[in-house]
């Protein structure tokens, strides 16, 4: 079977035997709808809670939060009708500002900003970002009791002053979390480093079977008590994309449960049925292509499918590299996953605990490999090597390379947009 990625600048192709292919997967393509159809629908019927035209007050000072440029939601369409439903409230556009959430990610540029809520929305709000900006400051808005202890909610201190705050963000697997959108947008993205650390090592130390892809765990549940000291967080607006990125379905209602919605939603289009366990994984990681920690979330997904000692063939454009304070975290993937997650809690780590939750997932991936080949062009090729793994210069090479280490009669599974898949085996 021949197979190109299109996505991908310069189409690269693989061909790959017969004899070895298990199959071809990815998550489904709905039927193109109509778009504005589908979020009046859901801004009209929240699955929990009152409707955002009810819940917004006229003298409300509205903060809306939103994912940043390197997740693929496409912002832009919600965010209209949640501007649209605060008018129909009476709130002035005085009264509205915008922050964008950064997580561990870079700060946007102005062009990224307009394209994620609209030329004319930037120009008309405040927007603010969560990174980059030297007058942000974090406030601590009280202590919460989690399975695991106490817990810090020390968050961006442009919440504070907020009487309604809405989020506007994309449903996702993801590895810390089970799956990101709803409350994850404020905790952990735009928590302090020790909150969100706290939160993102919860997930990191449970073996990614038991995190990646599902509904309630560890994370989630810090995370809901978390929101309890945020009052003024009442409404939620979550995206789920099909395989070619177009809005499948959206989700709005009370943060602290229509998560659950967002999640069941998001495992109905990405869980893909896997009829055996393959020896090779091939698998690109459209749509996080922005940087190596990013693409990621490809080999998340692609360890379940995977015998022990096997390899993954990564597919990337890798548009950036990794900032520096990540790429100089990367040597101690030299230890394995405990002695991480030990040096986490007590020892050089544990003040970037966020960034070395992502070491201690990376770490679990090459204790399970023989070995992850990427191909990639992008600037973020300088990482590859880094981070343990191999830099090839085509999908073919990588292939038959790792044909020729595991056998020639090896199981391969060709996975494609791999970023949204949740693999279940058969």
């Amino acid at each position: 079977m021949q197979y190109f990625f299109s996505y991908y600048p310069g189409e690269q192709s693989i061909t790959i035997p017969d004899k070895n292919l298990i199959g071809h997967f990815g998550p489904i393509v709905l039927p193109t709808g109509d778009r504005e159809r589908l979020l009046n629908e859901a801004f009209e019927h929240p699955v929990t809670g009152d409707t955002l035209k009810v819940i917004a007050k006229p003298d409300d000072n509205v903060l809306i939060v939103v994912d940043d440029v390197l997740e693929p939601t496409p912002v832009v369409f919600p965010f209209f009708h949640v501007i649209r439903d605060l008018h129909a409230a009476g709130v002035k556009d005085a009264n509205i500002s915008v922050l964008i959430s950064n997580a561990n990610h870079r700060a946007s540029t102005g062009a990224e900003i307009d394209r994620k809520i609209g030329q004319e929305m930037h120009k008309k709000y405040k927007v603010f970002q969560s990174s980059g900006d030297s007058t942000d400051s974090m406030h601590e808005f009280g202590t919460v009791q989690t399975d695991v202890g106490m817990l810090s909610a020390t968050a961006n201190g442009h919440l504070i002053n907020a009487t309604l705050i809405v989020s506007v963000s994309g449903a996702y697997p993801n590895r810390f979390k089970g799956i990101s959108g709803s409350g994850s947008l404020i905790f952990p993205g735009l928590a302090s480093e020790q909150t969100a650390g706290s939160i993102t090592l919860r997930g990191a130390e449970k073996p990614s079977a038991e995190v990646f892809g599902m509904i309630e765990t560890p994370a989630r549940h810090a995370i809901t008590r978390l929101l309890d000291l945020l009052p003024a967080y009442k409404f939620s607006v979550d995206i789920i994309l099909d395989r070619k990125l177009q809005i499948a379905a959206c989700i709005t209602g009370d943060p602290r449960t229509a998560y659950k919605v967002s999640g069941d939603t998001a495992n109905r289009i990405y869980k893909t049925a896997i009829p055996e366990m393959a020896d090779i994984v091939v698998i690109d990681s459209q749509p996080f292509d922005h940087n190596l920690l990013q693409a990621a979330h490809a080999l998340y997904a692609a360890l379940p499918m995977l015998k022990p000692r096997g390899e993954i063939v990564l597919i990337s454009p890798l548009l950036e590299a990794l900032p520096a304070k990540l790429s100089a975290l990367a040597p101690n993937l030299e230890d394995t996953r405990n002695a991480i997650i030990q040096h986490t809690h007590q020892g050089s780590l544990h003040r970037t605990t966020a960034a070395s939750s992502q070491l201690i997932a990376i770490a679990e991936v090459l204790e399970h490999v023989r070995q992850v080949s990427v191909v990639s062009h992008g600037p973020g090729r300088v990482d590859v090597a880094k981070y343990g793994f191999a830099l090839r210069d085509t999908p073919q090479a990588a292939l038959n390379e790792a044909l020729e280490r595991v056998g020639e009669s090896a199981r391969v599974i060709l996975i494609t947009s791999g970023g949204l898949v949740i693999p279940q085996l058969q």
